[in-house]
């Protein structure tokens, strides 16, 4: 039988030793793989908040050219008018690798809706790791190359950044970090724009 000392003593080792992990490398490891984890299990899925009229509404900037898989130049404008999921991403990313299985599975899902468009916007300077990222997963969503930079509305720091824009040029959503996208709440989001 455990005694109540043995007890306490297995709570304050383990305490102080999550204490000493958490802020180190190797916690920040853990605490990635646990999200990772997580993501699979569907735990982890977007916040959708729903604009109110006190929010406030941000305007799309259509500016700017993506290059296509095939090289060709793209103008973001010529996506006015319709739905966007918008997914900032690299191949050296990890939790943009992570979440890349389930964007794809919502890709799949509403890739037939002529009302939405994915851009799978990848920074790596060379465009070919990407190309090949996607190519060796068997990822069948559209990617492009920011190969001018990106515009103010996708500028940021922080990838996987996931921007939704809708019909009317307004964001709709923007999160960062990673995500599970392919849930029946977030699918009706982005077919309700």
């Amino acid at each position: 039988m455990i005694n109540k000392k043995t007890i306490l003593f297995g709570l304050a080792f383990f305490g102080i030793l999550a204490i000493l992990v958490y802020p180190s490398k190797f916690g920040k490891k853990i605490r990635q793989k646990t999200k990772i984890e997580l993501l699979g299990t569907g735990l982890i899925k977007p916040k959708i908040v729903a604009n109110t009229p006190s929010s406030e509404i941000v305007s799309f900037n259509y500016e700017g050219s993506l290059l296509t898989f095939e090289g060709i130049p793209v103008n973001l404008e010529d996506y006015s008018g319709k739905t966007l999921f918008i997914n900032i991403w690299a191949s050296w990313c990890g939790p943009c690798r992570a979440e890349m299985p389930y964007i794809n599975s919502l890709y799949e899902k509403l890739k037939d809706n002529p009302d939405v468009e994915f851009l799978m916007i990848a920074i790596d300077e060379d465009f070919e790791k990407s190309k090949s990222y996607v190519g060796n997963k068997n990822f069948t969503f559209p990617i492009f190359h920011a190969y001018e930079g990106l515009n103010s509305s996708l500028h940021t720091k922080v990838i996987p950044m996931t921007v939704v824009v809708s019909p009317q040029g307004n964001i709709v959503f923007n999160d960062k970090g990673m995500n599970n996208f392919d849930t029946e709440e977030f699918r009706n989001f982005l077919l309700s724009q």
